[in-house]
């Protein structure tokens, strides 16, 4: 089961978390997120990450053109496109692999979905979005791993105290993490970071 620590916004940050054992670690571009950092940000995290560690860019709302442009000049290794998707051909236009964020309420909220093969991953996220710290039926996963071919991961309201549950649940491929790995600060936080870490690996 991989592990993804989202939301980084500084290199000290993303060092914390590739020093703790992450599999991925996410960047935000959305604007709208306080988490959003800036393309000159952004690079200076992948320059200062092992090489090998992949850097995954997360975008709302965006412009095929401009996620490829974002992601070619970060080098991002992957991208994950939350709310309205580009039209088919335009996502051809993007080499790196997508993942599908998708935000969640019941089972025929998740039956509404078409099909997801083209994607390289489909994120189940709480109905609230991205980084809101809010919790959705877990056992909902299960049931998207029926549905869709790529691998799933899960995301929203994750923390140390309850990702062992999460994960007893829902039995996912991955998950995802920001506001439960942070400090009050919003910046994150060594001993959440470990502690998430500690917790989701003994379940794996």
């Amino acid at each position: 089961m991989k592990i993804k620590l989202c939301g980084v916004r500084t290199v000290a940050d993303a060092l914390l978390c590739a020093e703790a054992g992450a599999d991925e670690i996410g960047v935000i571009f959305a604007p709208k997120s306080r988490r959003c950092v800036t393309v000159t940000e952004a690079a200076a995290i992948r320059a200062a990450l092992p090489a090998p560690l992949p850097l995954v860019g997360v975008f709302q709302d965006a412009s095929a053109s401009d996620v490829a442009a974002v992601a070619a000049h970060v080098s991002l290794s992957a991208v994950q496109l939350h709310g309205r998707l580009p039209g088919f051909l335009a996502l051809k236009s993007i080499p790196q692999p997508i993942y599908r964020a998708l935000q969640v309420t019941d089972a025929a909220a998740l039956a509404l979905q078409g099909r997801l093969e083209g994607f390289a991953r489909i994120l189940l996220d709480a109905p609230a979005g991205g980084g809101s710290g809010k919790v959705f039926d877990w056992a909902l996963v299960r049931l998207a791993r029926k549905r869709f071919a790529p691998p799933i991961f899960l995301a929203g309201g994750l923390t140390p105290d309850n990702i062992a549950q999460a994960i007893a649940v829902a039995h996912p491929d991955g998950v995802d993490v920001a506001s439960g790995i942070e400090g009050k600060d919003g910046f994150k936080d060594a001993a959440r970071v470990r502690a998430f870490m500690q917790a989701a690996r003994a379940t794996s």
